[in-house]
């Protein structure tokens, strides 16, 4: 049963849909206001997209609900290691990002804006009996910020990447975008974030080009390669004692130059405070490099 509201239905206690609702085609109205008709006829393509786990119409219902009438609603959460986490929250925005659907909420216990996937929401119910909650501003979802998006320079075909995609003379194309939805498109996009070109250019052929003047974005926490920390270790060169001029040019010639020479006791070994992902992948960096110069007898002996 539902009665007549100012501008639609408003659904009672018990009420029971009749028929039964596709979520994606709901959630495609709310935030594209697309409807879909689909056609019969022959197809001469082939799309086979890896997709995730169908949203349950009783699960999503009270969400979209409680958006549109700005009411809590209390959610049975999936977190790593639980089989579920309550929260009660203020839903705010739906967005669509690498192919998954997200809601942006206010959560009310701990009074913060974040964010959350559909597909994890195992359970959710209208809070009606709650006492009126006054969302503040999300500023993250306000506020616009500037990304600067280039072909990754070490791409074997950067001029090609370029063209594919229009960008300008100088290479650098500008996207206004919402401070909060940065992150997630900067994922989808397969922008390498690392500042220093570490993420590999086949896989992430852009580059984010103005990554200093980001920072406090918090949805960057997720961009790829954007946590990259400092990692310092130490490389013994085994079988040489000394360092010559040709050990330096071989060190340089091998993308190593970041690396400082030592030598102690007829021990020669090269320092290191490298930007990487992880400290596996820097330590592996910087053997690859070596050992494709002819520098094979390496052990690392310090690492902090």
């Amino acid at each position: 049963m539902v009665s007549r509201g100012r501008e639609g239905y408003w659904a009672s206690e018990g009420y029971n849909p009749k028929f039964n609702h596709d979520p994606e085609v709901v959630l495609n109205l709310m935030t594209k206001s697309l409807v879909q008709h689909w056609v019969d006829r022959p197809n001469y393509g082939y799309d086979q997209p890896l997709t995730y786990r169908p949203l349950e119409a009783e699960v999503i219902a009270p969400i979209t609900r409680a958006l549109v009438i700005q009411e809590p609603v209390r959610l049975l959460y999936q977190t790593s290691g639980r089989n579920g986490l309550e929260r009660i929250v203020v839903p705010v925005a739906l967005f669509v990002a690498s192919g998954f659907r997200y809601v942006r909420v206010y959560e009310i216990d701990r009074q913060r804006f974040i964010t959350l996937k559909l597909t994890r929401v195992i359970s959710s119910k209208l809070e009606h009996h709650m006492q009126p909650i006054s969302v503040p501003v999300d500023e993250e979802w306000t506020r616009e910020v500037i990304l600067s998006i280039g072909a990754h320079s070490n791409h074997p075909s950067k001029e090609s990447i370029e063209r594919d995609h229009g960008l300008p003379r100088d290479g650098i194309k500008n996207f206004s975008v919402i401070a909060g939805f940065a992150g997630y498109l900067l994922a989808e996009w397969r922008v390498d974030c690392s500042g220093a070109g570490l993420l590999d250019p086949i896989q992430y052929p852009f580059a984010l080009v103005n990554r200093h003047e980001l920072e406090g974005v918090d949805s960057l926490a997720i961009a790829p390669g954007y946590q990259a920390t400092h990692h310092s270790f130490t490389i013994v060169i085994s079988g040489v004692e000394k360092i010559t001029s040709d050990l330096e040019e071989t060190v340089y010639k091998s993308g190593c130059s970041d690396g400082v020479l030592s030598e102690k006791d007829g021990v020669v070994s090269l320092d290191f405070n490298r930007t990487h992902i992880s400290f596996d992948q820097a330590i592996g960096s910087v053997l690859r490099q070596l050992s494709n110069s002819g520098l094979e007898q390496l052990k690392v002996i310090f690492q902090k």
